[in-house]
């Protein structure tokens, strides 16, 4: 079982690869530049709202494929197995594997690489939609796939309008980590349920923290240095400036 974990952290490691060596096709003066890996700009505040949409799109999204029985037999029950099963006696490999390596290989691919790639090409929308739909092939199934073309798409929205990957590997990495010690019984697992309720309250919540957060656009295709440029910031940033 540990086998499997490795190989995981393998395969995000060769995702992060991939991403760094094509990001030599993006604009931009260094890798850093090209593949969104600066400070950012989202305030503090909007950062928590990312965050805390990202973990109630999360929820909801898990709670309704509960309600719908849609859960067994994917690769999203076969990921809890294994965390339950090699968690206890492996919990740091685990985490490693599941909780902070596709934050960081999954990130600097969909959502530094080729959501950056695309914006070269497309409008602000459509590169984040396509990015989200690419993240949701590879998941290699159906059930899963959907699951990870909605975050996909929220994740490159946040990391769109903060014109950086960092917030997105953030809301990825506190996901995984908080989903980890759920299914391990350490916090209740908010989307386990299966109660639609629930489920449509969390993605409610998440709709209206996105909105927050994106102040109501996602900016069109800017020709800069930065595919996902242009030269306006929140103003909670402003003050961050020197």
């Amino acid at each position: 079982m540990s086998d499997a974990l490795w190989g995981g952290v393998a395969g995000q490691l060769l995702w992060a690869l991939v991403a760094v060596g094509a990001a030599a096709i993006l604009p931009g003066r260094s890798v850093a530049d090209r593949l969104g890996l600066g400070r950012g700009r989202l305030g503090q505040a909007k950062l928590a709202l990312a965050l805390v949409g990202f973990l109630a799109l999360s929820n909801g999204v898990h709670g309704a494929t509960v309600w719908l029985g849609l859960l067994e037999g994917t690769t999203l029950a076969e990921i809890d197995r294994v965390v339950r099963e090699t968690g206890p006696t492996h919990p740091l490999l685990v985490w490693l594997a599941i909780g902070l390596a596709p934050a960081l290989g999954e990130e600097l691919l969909f959502r530094g690489f080729l959501l950056r790639w695309l914006a070269t090409r497309l409008a602000g929308p459509a590169a984040v939609l396509g990015s989200a739909a690419l993240f949701g092939v590879a998941h290699l199934d159906a059930v899963h796939g959907v699951a990870a073309f909605l975050l996909g798409a929220y994740l490159g929205a946040i990391a769109w309008r903060a014109r950086s990957v960092r917030a997105a590997m953030l809301c990825h990495a506190v996901n995984n980590t908080l989903a980890l010690l759920g299914t391990l019984g350490r916090l209740p697992e908010l989307g386990a349920a299966g109660d639609p309720w629930r489920a449509g309250l969390a993605l409610a919540l998440a709709a209206g923290c996105l909105a927050l957060v994106l102040g109501g656009r996602l900016q069109p295709r800017v020709p800069s240095a930065d595919p996902v440029g242009g030269r306006d910031e929140d103003d909670s940033s402003r003050t961050d400036r020197r």
